[in-house]
């Protein structure tokens, strides 16, 4: 049964950037990852490259910021007084923190510290970034009603409900 759309897929991956430094990986002493295909729980390229892939296969492939977490935006950098980062406890660069926006919380990575503000990239770790997978694909299964209905995988790998 290859992979494709509103199917759960259970694989190992590792993921790797243009110098050859591990970023992530599930192989070793993690559970394999799972996720529903098909309903934008992965990136786009990630995605489209696993595309018709076979239980036991294995692919490498890469996936450039455009479909992947999209290019770095200058823009994306916020000064934002520490007084409303007091939740994050004691700042420092390059610490990752969650910052409340009118849009939820966002992941942001602090740049610099000064007395009374912080510069914070809002920027996704990986915008701008090449990509590169190995993946190992284990099980394939279709996923049931529920899991569909919902947008993600439920019981084992996923949530219960």
């Amino acid at each position: 049964m290859p992979v494709k759309h509103n199917h759960v897929i259970t694989l190992h991956y590792q993921l790797k950037d243009d110098n050859d430094k591990i970023l992530d990986k599930s192989y070793d002493s993690q559970e394999p990852m799972v996720y529903l295909h098909g309903h934008r729980q992965m990136i786009r390229g990630f995605e489209a490259a696993i595309a018709g892939a076979e239980e036991g296969e294995k692919r490498a492939f890469s996936v450039s910021p455009a479909e992947g977490y999209g290019l770095r935006n200058v823009n994306n950098m916020q000064r934002i007084p520490t007084k409303y980062l007091k939740h994050e406890g004691k700042l420092s660069a390059g610490q990752a923190i969650n910052v409340n926006t009118e849009n939820g919380v966002k992941p942001g990575t602090i740049m610099k510290v000064g007395k009374f503000n912080a510069d914070v990239d809002m920027n996704h770790p990986l915008a701008g970034k090449n990509l590169h997978f190995e993946i190992e694909v284990i099980s394939i299964r279709p996923a049931t009603d529920d899991e569909v209905g919902h947008g993600h995988v439920h019981g084992s790998g996923g949530c219960d409900h």
